[in-house]
């Protein structure tokens, strides 16, 4: 299918900042075109004044927490530990493959719907480890959406568990190198890995990325001083982990000599506010971040796949931590730039300039008031995070059409997600008691 995208406002991320244009987009085999061309058009989409973006990146996601809404889970945790031990590790050994399945499709769906085609998943599944990530590839690709994925290693669960998911990030990473869904390695974080481990990881993976938590909670920066007598950064470092394009995520207890070290790699620092917010932790101060020129993003770290609210929250959250109301717009602008940026470093097209492979969606905000470069981050921030993905196009095929998710390959699957729910929440109450 060829299309015309008639009207609408295109916003595209360039190194000085973002371009707006309004004019008529055409998608032509696959590609885009800013003019007609000889292709012939089989379908005209009028978005007259709405915006359109390239497609939304979450630089880091939980796919596996997707049924965990409503788990008898009671609290208090206590802290921060207590929370993972009570509910994160328990239904991380709950888990099992239709589950997993389930999980992914779900998400996919919601993804599209937020306008989402690019995710970077940090997947764990304890009693279901060999093949979890190609399965979950399979969704992805079934509904077109791209992404990097990883399985998370650590200790907790024993030394088979943590040789098997080693296995499962270097097979699944070696044979899906510059498809359209990669592997990189996931790592819990520094706390739950012995030099061990972490020498073995270092060892075995050449310069393959890491997909980390960093410093979420107090706990990981005073367990790795404790254990190993090295701050977090530097015991990365150490075993040379800070490789090109890894993505450490939360970082929010580091401290100014960490961030100082981290300017010398072109790692990215991925923030998910809600989620911190939510456990009650800190959050890494991005104003600090964009000071420094490190490169940060957004990331919802399963707690939705609404990346935009995510960058709301960033935003009025950023104003809050640093009690200034005239910072924002630097940092917002940076976050969002640098999600396309790791777009581009993992090989995929922007999907909105000329001769792109098409990647796209159309969120249903109208400009009230004068909208250009010098608006865009004020209709932004206060309109277009607040709006709906109205369309999805990705390559030749509309993915999102007038809000509805034009896919529906897992039918069968869906239609027992009640029963695939009970089962999970079943075994998770089993672990709990046998704890």
């Amino acid at each position: 299918m060829n299309y015309l995208i008639k009207g609408g406002y295109l916003i595209l991320p360039e190194a000085d900042g973002i371009e707006v244009k309004k004019q008529d987009l055409y998608v032509v085999d696959g590609k885009v075109r800013y003019s007609a061309g000889a292709g012939k058009i089989d379908r005209e989409i009028n978005c007259e004044n709405k915006i359109i973006m390239p497609g939304l990146v979450n630089g880091h996601h939980h796919i596996y927490s997707t049924l965990s809404k409503g788990i008898p889970c009671k609290v208090p945790f206590v802290d921060f530990l207590g929370n993972l031990q009570n509910l994160w590790w328990t239904l991380d050994r709950a888990l099992d493959e239709e589950s997993v399945l389930l999980s992914t499709v779900l998400t996919m769906e919601d993804c599209l719907k937020q306008g989402v085609t690019t995710v970077f998943d940090h997947h764990i599944s304890a009693s279901y480890i060999k093949g979890s990530l190609g399965k979950m590839a399979e969704v992805f690709k079934a509904y077109g959406v791209q992404g990097v994925l990883a399985f998370e290693m650590s200790d907790r669960n024993g030394e088979e568990a943590f040789e098997e998911s080693l296995a499962e990030n270097l097979d699944f990473t070696r044979s899906h190198k510059w498809k359209s869904v990669q592997g990189m390695l996931g790592l819990h974080a520094s706390f739950t890995l012995s030099d061990r481990s972490m020498q073995q990881i270092a060892e075995s993976s050449g310069d393959i990325p890491i997909h980390i938590h960093v410093s979420e909670d107090i706990l990981d920066m005073k367990e790795t001083l404790d254990k190993y007598n090295l701050f977090i950064v530097d015991r990365l470092h150490d075993f040379g982990l800070l490789r090109a394009n890894s993505l450490l995520v939360h970082c929010s207890n580091l401290i100014k000599s960490d961030w100082k070290k981290l300017q010398d790699y072109k790692v990215w620092i991925v923030q998910a506010v809600d989620s911190n917010q939510n456990n009650g932790l800190n959050v890494a101060n991005i104003h600090d971040l964009t000071l420094r020129g490190i490169r940060a993003t957004v990331g919802t770290d399963g707690m939705s796949s609404n990346i935009m609210k995510s960058y709301k929250n960033s935003y009025i959250f950023c104003k809050y931590l640093n009690s200034s109301a005239d910072i924002g717009y630097p940092e917002m602008s940076g976050l969002l730039e640098n999600s396309y940026a790791l777009k581009a470093a993992y090989g995929y097209d922007l999907g909105l300039r000329e001769n792109d492979n098409a990647d796209l969606a159309v969120f249903d905000y109208e400009p009230m008031t004068a909208f250009d470069e010098d608006s865009f981050l004020g209709h932004f921030i206060f309109g277009i995070t607040e709006s709906r993905a109205q369309y999805v196009l990705k390559g030749s095929e509309l993915l999102l059409d007038n809000y509805q998710v034009t896919k529906n390959p897992y039918a069968e699957l869906k239609s027992s997600q009640l029963e695939i729910s009970k089962r999970l929440f079943k075994r998770f109450i089993e672990l709990k008691e046998n704890n």
